[in-house]
């Protein structure tokens, strides 16, 4: 007879079989993001125009890096991912990043829109699983949450001061729509069967469509304050569209942004 209670899951392997893939593959993408929004806060930690934002900028890139190794540690305990090759050894096109986080970030108004939108989308997909059926995540999400706070806090504070700022406000609004128009496509299809698998189990509460659509509303607000205005942008087809990369096209992170994330220069000094 039903009783109503939902399974839980204390490892990976105890996951439903469709699940499982699909998992893996939602935490690698949010890994990649935080790992390539960690040296994006760090690259900017010397260019932001005040010295509270540069501040706040080295606690972002830490905290970045700190969630990309609660997530890593999923991902080796639990889906038996060998994390020096997630980072080091995948080629450019492997990485399930955020597209706008792709090349260099060229402007301040570039990276506080990485900031209030492509931060955001990540956090929402955390958001939905803080009460996960998958327990290791579940327990991730609490300390990633609340971290996660202040990094909304910082972005939307500088959101509203650019988007104040006649000379900036345009520019601010142009990096804003591109990132969400990414993180649209970084959600995927409207009809992601595996992402339904992972809502149906317990292991999120939300689709990755409708917390897409909660993105929009959040960032919509925002812009509103300001006279400015983001369209709904359009989710990608399925066909071109493949879970363990996260987009419909692209090759990934440039070399350069792969170079100095790797540290290739100093790979002789690394410790073993």
């Amino acid at each position: 007879m039903a009783t109503g209670v939902r399974d839980v899951y204390e490892t990976g392997s105890a996951l439903p079989e469709v699940c499982r893939p699909a998992l893996r593959d939602l935490v690698v993408a949010c890994a990649d993001t935080k790992l390539l929004m960690g040296y994006h806060y760090g690259e900017w930690t010397f260019g932001t125009p005040t010295l509270e934002a540069a501040v706040a900028h080295c606690s972002l890139a830490q905290s970045e890096l700190g969630h990309v190794r609660l997530l890593h540690g999923i991902l080796k305990s639990h889906f038996d991912e060998d994390l020096d090759g997630l980072v080091e050894g995948r080629p450019a096109e492997a990485f399930a990043c955020v597209a706008y986080l792709a090349e260099p970030l060229p402007d301040w108004p570039a990276v506080v829109a990485m900031n209030l939108v492509v931060d955001l989308a990540v956090t929402r997909v955390i958001h939905s699983m803080r009460e996960s059926a998958f327990l290791p995540m579940r327990a991730c999400a609490a300390k990633l949450l609340d971290e996660e706070r202040y990094h909304a806090h910082h972005g939307h504070g500088w959101f509203r001061a650019l988007a104040g700022q006649l000379d900036d406000r345009e520019r601010v609004a142009e990096c804003v729509r591109e990132a969400l128009a990414d993180t649209r496509t970084w959600y995927g299809p409207d009809t992601d069967g595996a992402d339904r698998a992972l809502v149906d189990a317990g292991v999120k509460a939300a689709s990755n469509a409708d917390l897409a659509a909660a993105l929009h509303g959040d960032i919509a607000r925002a812009a509103a304050a300001h006279g400015l205005e983001v369209a709904v942008p359009s989710a990608p087809e399925a066909a071109s569209w493949t879970a363990a990369r996260r987009r419909a096209g692209g090759n990934g992170p440039s070399e350069e942004v792969l170079y100095h994330l790797r540290g290739t220069k100093n790979a002789m000094f690394k410790l073993t």
